[in-house]
């Protein structure tokens, strides 16, 4: 009975050794969990501007934002940094057109056009302008799943869309003095 017990411990050190040197290596090489961000303190309270809230993509980095600890206000307060969103457009377009002209494949677009001013009114990230797309098969045998497909899509570009702005926002504004 003994040497099992002991066999146990020593393969419990082991595994718990093994982690420790995982770990080691992946603090080491610069792994992070994706998930918050650090955004520096111009950004903390922020005030978003753009002509239609209700956007899958607005929606999507408000998410982002508060999730990462940023107090959202009204545009008039005066101690808020403002991101204007300048424009938002998601379109579809033809990728791939068959012998008998029927569009086998489409590409979904969004673009986004944003820039970040500081409370002062000062420029803190110029006009930027960003561009995600995906492509997918359409099948007019299929519709509804088509259009479901589209509709799928365009909030996965939104929520992508949405992770890259904060990630511009965090790098433009960290190298900002």
């Amino acid at each position: 009975m003994r040497p099992d017990r002991t066999h146990s411990k020593r393969m419990a050190w082991a595994r718990v050794a093994v982690l420790v040197v995982i770990s080691a290596c992946l603090v080491g090489c610069g792994f992070k969990l994706r998930g918050q961000m650090v955004l520096p303190d111009q950004l903390q309270t922020l005030s978003i501007e753009t002509s239609d809230r209700t956007t899958p993509f607005v929606q999507a980095l408000v998410g982002q934002l508060r999730a990462n600890g940023v107090s959202l206000v009204d545009a008039n307060r005066g101690d808020a940094s403002v991101l204007r969103i300048d424009n938002q457009r998601l379109r579809r377009q033809a990728l791939t057109i068959s012998q008998d002209a029927r569009v086998r494949e489409y590409v979904l677009h969004l673009d986004v056009s944003y820039r970040l001013e500081g409370p002062d009114g000062e420029r803190l990230i110029a006009d930027q302008r960003v561009r995600l797309s995906r492509e997918y098969q359409f099948d007019e045998q299929a519709i509804l799943g088509g259009s479901r497909e589209e509709e799928f899509l365009g909030e996965d570009l939104s929520r992508a869309m949405a992770v890259q702005v904060m990630r511009q926002l965090a790098a433009a504004t960290e190298s900002s003095p």
